[in-house]
């Protein structure tokens, strides 16, 4: 049995809780606060799939929105948008301009928009496709929708970066 409590506190945020059974007769509270307004967050990702299930955790917990399937949609997007955006939920390995590559170009035009990176691939493939700074934020999949949730909240929270990764051109210290 599930039932939903709305709580709300004028011009600071509403929250809703959750009562879930986890055991017959026993109710377990489950507590979200969403900030008032929701941020608007893009999902870039090749794949479908992925970009459906970020957008259904991140839409169920009161998040706008968007995807683009890669570095042009993207960019199409962020132009439409103007300023509206307050997180590029972006892949690092896509086919033709990888999630590297987008981020710079994202970041020459707008350079205070905060993007927080994701991937499946091993920490060497990442190395390949130029993300070398362990300090951007970065959400590894597969995720849970806990992750995730969290991940995202981090980075709408930290102050935007300049160009967070390295250029593959870059010289490499040894």
């Amino acid at each position: 049995m599930t039932g939903i409590t709305p709580r709300t506190v004028p011009l600071s945020h509403c929250s809703f809780v959750r009562y879930r059974t986890v055991f017959p007769n026993q109710v377990a509270p489950v507590t979200h606060a969403i900030p008032l307004p929701t941020a608007t967050v893009l999902v870039v990702d090749d794949e479908p799939m992925a970009r459906r299930i970020a957008t259904r955790i991140l839409s169920e917990e009161g998040y706008r929105v968007w995807e683009a399937d890669g570095r042009a949609e993207a960019l199409q997007v962020l132009s439409e948008a103007r300023g509206r955006v307050g997180l590029v939920l972006l892949d690092v390995v896509m086919p033709g301009f990888d999630g590297v590559q987008t981020g710079r170009d994202i970041f020459a035009e707008w350079p205070d928009q905060r993007i927080l990176y994701m991937s499946a691939h091993p920490a060497e493939v990442l190395f390949q496709h130029g993300l070398r700074d362990l300090t951007v934020p970065f959400l590894a999949k597969p995720y849970t929708r806990v992750e995730l949730l969290g991940k995202v909240a981090d980075a709408l929270r930290r102050r935007p970066a300049n160009v967070p990764v390295e250029r593959r051109d870059a010289p490499r210290e040894r």
